[in-house]
Parts: structure tokens; C-alpha cells; sequence
């Protein structure tokens, strides 16, 4: 692969993310919810492509680095928090409430990343130091889609506004959650995952279930903190 074309690949996945975390803002404005929790699912995905692009390609850079917290920022911080407020804006819930949780998880959300970027090179991504951005944004995205699946009869109004200030904790403490990467390793467990993820997806609906999913990796590193504090 020409040399300018391989370094630029993963800055064109990393903007890429950048104009569907747009999108979802845009669409947000005009109401339309689920297509701006689609977008940020899929700049998620992009999210998790750049970084294995970058690292496969062998052209990891500092450059790369800040623009993919720059871009993550807006992705899984200000598109998340633009979908939960329009969502709950039609709710009876104050509005400064929601405002105020919103801003609080972007804010957690900003200190993660900039604490982040300090840390020693890491040669191993086994661990992340606090709940990742593009996991808090994820979680996000598919609490409204799964709540707008189901009428929203599945999560109150009222848990909203907790569910955005437990993220912001968890995303500036210090628990350590394993990578999504590590786990994704273990062939035989992800298959075997994978498949029932699809045999519960056709029985209930795939956002409910990615956000069980993603509801229970978030839950693990709670438990096995307390556990450790525990024992």
C-alpha cells in the first residue's frame, strides 16, 4: 500500500466517526432520535476501527492519538448527551435537571480523555484506567433506542439522569475495566457470546440486547472493584 495513503487510512476512519457523531447532533435537533442513535453505534464502530487500523498498519502516532480524543469527545460526549437531552425533553422532567446531568457527563467524559493522553505508552491494552468514553456514549445510544423499542416502558424518565451521572463517575474513577479487545480474543467465549447475542436479538430486539450486554461489561468492573476492596 502506498506509504501516504496507509498513514492517512486511520485519520480518514477516525474524521469518518467525526461526521456521523455530527449527523447524530443534526438529527437530535430534528427529532429524529433513532437514526441519531444509529449514527453514534456506528461511529463506535469506526471508534474501534481506526486504533486496530493504525496498530495493523504500523503507523501509531502522537498526531493520531489527539485527534482520535478530539473527535471522541464529540462522538460519544456531545452527540450522546444532545440524543439524552432531546429525548427527555418531551418527558415530564426538568429541564434543567437534565441539562445539568448532561453537562456533568461531558465534562467526566473530557477528563477521562485528557487524563488519558497523560498516561504512560502502554504496550499492552489489556486494561483501561476508568469506563472508557466510547463505551459511556455507547450505553447512552442504546438506553434511548432500546427505551423507544419498548414505548418507553423499559427505563423511567427519572433513571436517566442517574444513569448519566453514574457513567460520569465511573469514566473519572479509577476501577479498572478490561479492553474490549482482550475479551474479543477469546475466540471460543466471543463466539459463543456472539451467537447468543443474535439467538436473543431475533426473540427480543438487538438494541435491548447490546445494551444488556453493554450494561453487564460496565456492571462487571463495579463488581469486581467492590470485590477487591472486599476481600
Amino acid at each position: 500500500m502506498n506509504i501516504s495513503l496507509r498513514r492517512s487510512l486511520p485519520n480518514v476512519i477516525t474524521f469518518a466517526s467525526l461526521v456521523c457523531a455530527f449527523s447524530a447532533v443534526v438529527l437530535a435537533m430534528h427529532e429524529e432520535l433513532s437514526a441519531a442513535g444509529v449514527c453514534i453505534l456506528a461511529g463506535y464502530l469506526l471508534d474501534a476501527l481506526d486504533g486496530a487500523a493504525a496498530r495493523w498498519l504500523g503507523v501509531t502516532s502522537a498526531f493520531g492519538l489527539q485527534l482520535d480524543s478530539l473527535v471522541d469527545i464529540v462522538t460519544f460526549g456531545v452527540a450522546p448527551s444532545a440524543l439524552v437531552y432531546q429525548y427527555l425533553r418531551g418527558l415530564a422532567l426538568s429541564p434543567v435537571v437534565v441539562w445539568g446531568a448532561c453537562a456533568a457527563y461531558m465534562i467526566g467524559g473530557v477528563f477521562r480523555l485528557a487524563r488519558f493522553n497523560l498516561l504512560p505508552t502502554k504496550h499492552s491494552h489489556s486494561e483501561s484506567l476508568g469506563l472508557t468514553i466510547s463505551t459511556s456514549g455507547a450505553t447512552l445510544a442504546l438506553s434511548v433506542l432500546s427505551n423507544r423499542t419498548y414505548d418507553h416502558r423499559l427505563i423511567p424518565a427519572a433513571v436517566f439522569p442517574v444513569l448519566l451521572v453514574a457513567l460520569t463517575l465511573l469514566m473519572v474513577s479509577r476501577i479498572r475495566y478490561p479492553a474490549l479487545a482482550s475479551i474479543l480474543r477469546q475466540r471460543w467465549l466471543s463466539l459463543a457470546g456472539l451467537g447468543a447475542a443474535v439467538a436473543l436479538s431475533i426473540w427480543l430486539s438487538p438494541q435491548l440486547v447490546w445494551f444488556g450486554l453493554t450494561g453487564s461489561y460496565v456492571s462487571f468492573g463495579v463488581v469486581r472493584a467492590a470485590y477487591g476492596v472486599l476481600r
